[in-house]
C-alpha cells in the first residue's frame, strides 16, 4: 500500500524533519509552560497524522492498524521519541485507541469517530482505576457511569477516551470498553500526577460519576479489551517510542562529550559504542516484531508465538534502555544530573515510561506462551 503522507518526497520529508525538530526544541520548556503539549499537538493535527491513523474508509491512512503499515508507524513512534517522550506518549494512546475502535467498534460509532478525528479530536485509551473503579449501571432504561481512572494521560487535550468498566449487571467478571467524551475540565485533576518523570503528558484523574453513557459508545464484547495479539502484543508501539528517547539521550550524550574534549577517551568511547549497538539491536528486533503482532491477526497458529515475541521484546527494550541510562550517567557524572538540561529530562522521561505494570508477569506469560507452543521454540 503507498502511503504519499507517510512516505513522503523530498520536500514533504523536509516538513516533517522539521516538525521533529520543532517538538524538539520546545520538549524542555513544554513541561512548564501553560500551553503544555498543545502547539505539539495542533502541529501533529495539521500535519494530518491524527488522521493518518483512521482506516482508509474514514480518510485515514490507516496508521498502525495492520502488517502493511506497521514498520512506517514504528519509524514515526520512534521519531517521536527521539523529540519528545511526552508526544510519542500522547500520539500512541490516540494510535492505540483507534485501533481499537477499528477492530471492536459499530460501523456507527467508528463513523462518529472519524468525523471527530477529522475535525481534530485527539483520542487516548484509560484503563487504570482508581479508588473507585469505573462502572456503568443502569436506572430507568439508561446508563450511567461512576468512579475514577488514574494516571489519566492528556487532560484537557484528549476529547475522546476509550476507557475499561465493569458493568453492574455482568457476572462474567470481564472488563468492557467504552468511548466517552472527557472534555468537561470541571472533572479532570492535574494534581495527583507527582511523578518526576513524563510531566509533559497532563496525565492525572479524571472523574466520571453522574456521566450518562451512550449505549452505542459500548465497543464490542466484555473481554475484547485483552484479546490477542493486540493486547500484550501491541506493546511493540511504545516500545518504540522507548526507543527514540534513547537514542535522544545517546545523541545529547556524544554531544557533551564532544564539547569536553572527551570523545577520544578510549573508556568514553567504549561506553557510547555500547550504547550505539543496544540501540541498533533493539530497532532491528522491533521492526519485526511489530510487523509479525500486526500480521498474526491473520494467522491465528500464530498468535501465541507472535505475542511471546513482542513480550521478549518488551523485555531487552527495557534492559537496553537501563542500561543505556546507566551508562550515559557514568559517562556524565553530575552533569546528568542537572535540572532545566535537556538530558535530565530525558532521563527522568525514559526512565519514568519505561515502568509499566507487572514486567515479572509479563515474562512469566512469555514463557508460558512459548513452552505451550511445544517445547518453546523462538518465534521466529
Amino acid at each position: 500500500m503507498n502511503h504519499p503522507a507517510l512516505s513522503p518526497g523530498r520536500h514533504q520529508a523536509d516538513g516533517y524533519d522539521a516538525l521533529m525538530r520543532r517538538i524538539a526544541q520546545r520538549a524542555d520548556s513544554a513541561e512548564t509552560d501553560p500551553a503544555g503539549l498543545a502547539p505539539e499537538m495542533d502541529a501533529l493535527r495539521q500535519a494530518g497524522l491524527l488522521t493518518a491513523c483512521l482506516p482508509t474508509s474514514e480518510g485515514g491512512q490507516g496508521l498502525g492498524l495492520g502488517a502493511d503499515t506497521a514498520r512506517v508507524a514504528f519509524d514515526l513512534l520512534r521519531r517521536l521519541g527521539r523529540a519528545n517522550l511526552s508526544v510519542a506518549r500522547l500520539f500512541e494512546g490516540h494510535m492505540n485507541a483507534v485501533k481499537l475502535l477499528h477492530l471492536y467498534g459499530t460501523p456507527g460509532l467508528r463513523q462518529h469517530v472519524g468525523q471527530a478525528v477529522r475535525n481534530g479530536a485527539l483520542l487516548g485509551v484509560w484503563g487504570a482505576d482508581g479508588t473507585h473503579p469505573l462502572r456503568c449501571f443502569g436506572v430507568g432504561g439508561r446508563l450511567w457511569l461512576e468512579g475514577e481512572k488514574i494516571f489519566a494521560s492528556g487532560l484537557g487535550l484528549v476529547r475522546l477516551a476509550v476507557v475499561t468498566l465493569r458493568a453492574d449487571d455482568a457476572d462474567d467478571g470481564l472488563s468492557r470498553l467504552a468511548l466517552v467524551d472527557v472534555s468537561d475540565p470541571a472533572r479532570q485533576d492535574l494534581s495527583s500526577w507527582r511523578a518526576s518523570g513524563m510531566r509533559a503528558t497532563a496525565s492525572g484523574c479524571f472523574a466520571f460519576t453522574g456521566l450518562e453513557l451512550d449505549p452505542g459508545h459500548i465497543v464490542g464484547r466484555p473481554g475484547d479489551y485483552t484479546r490477542e495479539p493486540f493486547f500484550e502484543g501491541g506493546i511493540w508501539r511504545y516500545c518504540a517510542a522507548h526507543l527514540g528517547g534513547a537514542e535522544a539521550l545517546v545523541d545529547l550524550w556524544r554531544d557533551a562529550l564532544a564539547a569536553r574534549g572527551r570523545l577520544d577517551d578510549p573508556m568514553q568511547l567504549g561506553r557510547y559504542a555500547r550504547a550505539v549497538g543496544l540501540c541498533h539491536a533493539m530497532a532491528s528486533l522491533l521492526r519485526e516484531t511489530g510487523h509479525t503482532v500486526e500480521a498474526a491477526a491473520e494467522d491465528r497458529d500464530s498468535i501465541d508465538a507472535a505475542v511471546a515475541g513482542a513480550l521478549l521484546a518488551r523485555q531487552f527494550v527495557e534492559e537496553s534502555c537501563v542500561e543505556i541510562l546507566q551508562l550515559a550517567e557514568k559517562s556524565l557524572g553530575t552533569a546528568a544530573h542537572i535540572s532545566g538540561t535537556s538530558i535530565e529530562r530525558i532521563r527522568r522521561d525514559l526512565s519514568m515510561f519505561l515502568r509499566q505494570a507487572a514486567p515479572d508477569a509479563k515474562l512469566l506469560q512469555a514463557g508460558r506462551l512459548l513452552a505451550g507452543a511445544g517445547g518453546g521454540g523462538p518465534p521466529w
